[in-house]
């Protein structure tokens, strides 16, 4: 061989060799980040502490995985709802701000309320975030938390934000007592959502999607490609659900909670707002209102009183400027 196009081979191939470890290694790195959470400790607003509150121990269903709730019950406890956080958050924080004066209104009103953290956030035990797939089963685990305490099917609802939302729909594809659903600020599919939001999210060209999307895979044993919560949700089409979303919302998109609506029959409630997760934070009373009845509506309970309290919630909470609800077809 011609010693100067060998050379140039030689040189070609040192190239390739260190592009494709500077790539396997930038990956390998936003894996590490997309699946590690940064923990956020419950204690941090000293609200909660000072508040009756039940510390709850339990396992993930299927698992020995523990993890840490909070569990506060309504006078006459025939109805329940979880509040399943986002990445990066933990008990009390699930809308991204402490969200005391929404459980204070809904145990007021006679829904119990529990809180977990998921695994790998606030006091649960380490794991890697795998952004629903794995972390339904936490949900189920509070869920069967419940029943085990008396909660009848149909009695427990979930209210799950972002990643939580993610995981509240899988876990009520699996889970047949679960009664009705809310989600906020919840993505219809995972890959889709990091093709249109890597770069935001990471500060890296979507170049670098593909190789961290396989690194991440190797970190966690799951095809994070897989993660279709809009599928998911077909499969319990016609259970009471509302689907709550800001239509700026700079994470996932609002045509992600379109899909998840359509798919699943659910009502759809738009907001202004130009934050992710923040229809809570920008109109509390409405948000307090309108989960309020939801559940009320749709959870089955035993006793009479907890109708009453339907007529306590004050009809009169201006809507938002910018307000959509509807059934979606």
């Amino acid at each position: 061989m011609n010693p100067s196009v060998e050379t140039w081979l030689i040189g070609l191939t040192s190239i390739v060799i260190v592009v494709a470890t500077l790539y396997i290694a930038t990956s390998g790195v936003i894996a590490h980040i997309m699946t590690r959470a940064q923990r956020k400790s419950p204690h941090d607003d000293p609200t909660w502490d000072a508040h009756k509150l039940d510390r709850v121990s339990f396992t993930s269903r299927g698992s020995d995985l523990a993890l840490a709730g909070w569990y506060l019950r309504a006078a006459r406890a025939d109805r329940a709802v979880v509040l399943v956080h986002g990445k990066d958050c933990c008990r009390g924080d699930e809308l991204k701000t402490s969200t005391y004066d929404l459980v204070q209104s809904l145990v007021q009103s006679g829904l119990s309320v529990f809180m977990l953290d998921l695994r790998g956030h606030g006091e649960s035990s380490s794991a890697r975030m795998t952004y629903g797939l794995r972390e339904r089963f936490d949900v189920l685990g509070a869920v069967d938390w419940l029943l085990e305490r008396g909660y009848k099917p149909g009695s427990v609802g979930l209210l799950g934000a972002s990643m939580g939302g993610a995981c509240a729909i899988a876990a009520t594809r699996i889970e047949p007592a679960i009664g009705a659903l809310i989600t906020d600020s919840a993505y219809a599919d995972f890959s889709d959502m990091m093709q249109r939001r890597f770069r935001r999210l990471s500060g890296m060209p979507n170049v670098f999607l593909p190789g961290a999307l396989f690194m991440s895979r190797l970190f966690t044993g799951v095809r994070f490609e897989r993660n279709r919560p809009a599928d998911d949700a077909t499969a319990f089409a016609g259970l009471p659900m509302l689907v709550i979303h800001s239509d700026q919302d700079p994470f996932v998109p609002l045509d992600h909670a379109q899909q998840i609506a359509t798919a699943a029959g659910a009502g759809l409630w738009v907001t202004q707002g130009e934050h992710h997760i923040s229809s809570y934070r920008r109109y509390p009373n409405e948000y307090k209102q309108r989960v309020g009845q939801f559940f009320h509506a749709h959870l089955s309970g035993t006793s009479e009183s907890s109708h009453a309290a339907v007529a306590t919630l004050s009809p009169s909470v201006p809507l938002a400027p910018m307000e959509l609800e509807k059934q979606a077809a």
